[in-house]
């Protein structure tokens, strides 16, 4: 947690980690996109999985949408911590979106406790929020960037029920 408060701060430095009440109107947006990413990994599961689905879509049957499920899943966790930060005024910019992102997040909701004071659970849960989410982002790198992987339905299942969890815990501070 120290190399994520380091990064937080270093991110503030070089202005690339922006803090500013005014930035907590984008929360709703990134909320948004966070629920559209995790619909589309949805549905690109079950595409992938259910021929008849493919043939009544005209899909081809041997489509196989499992990355786009983790790259989609990734997403809904991106985007649904951008929306807690910036429900706490923060933003971050175009460099390095990614790493400041995790590091805001980690530093801001997971080492000064904030996750689980505001959603009532307890540190090791918190923690695994943040470790999916920083798992997910390695996964989204393995198979978007390195042609030579080909996702699987268990990868895609798994980065799915992350998402999902990601996004059911962390939206109830939305309400």
């Amino acid at each position: 947690m120290n190399r994520a408060k380091d990064d937080y701060n270093k991110g503030l430095s070089e202005r690339l980690i922006e803090k500013d009440g005014k930035h907590s109107a984008f929360a709703p947006a990134y909320s948004s996109f966070a629920e559209n990413s995790l619909a589309t990994a949805g549905i690109l599961y079950n595409l992938s999985k259910d021929a008849s689905k493919r043939s009544v879509m005209k899909v081809e049957d041997s489509y196989n949408g499992y990355m786009w499920v983790v790259v989609s899943a990734y997403f809904s966790m991106f985007y649904m911590a951008s929306a807690l930060l910036a429900r706490k005024g923060i933003k971050v910019g175009r460099i390095d979106t990614h790493k400041h992102v995790k590091s805001a997040f980690l530093h801001v909701y997971i080492a000064n406790h904030f996750l689980e004071n505001a959603l009532g659970i307890d540190y090791i849960e918190a923690k695994e929020l943040a470790e999916d989410l920083m798992a997910e982002r390695e996964n989204r790198s393995k198979y978007q960037y390195n042609v030579g992987n080909k996702a699987l339905e268990a990868d895609a299942g798994l980065s799915l029920k992350r998402a999902r969890n990601f996004f059911e815990k962390t939206r109830q501070m939305f309400l």
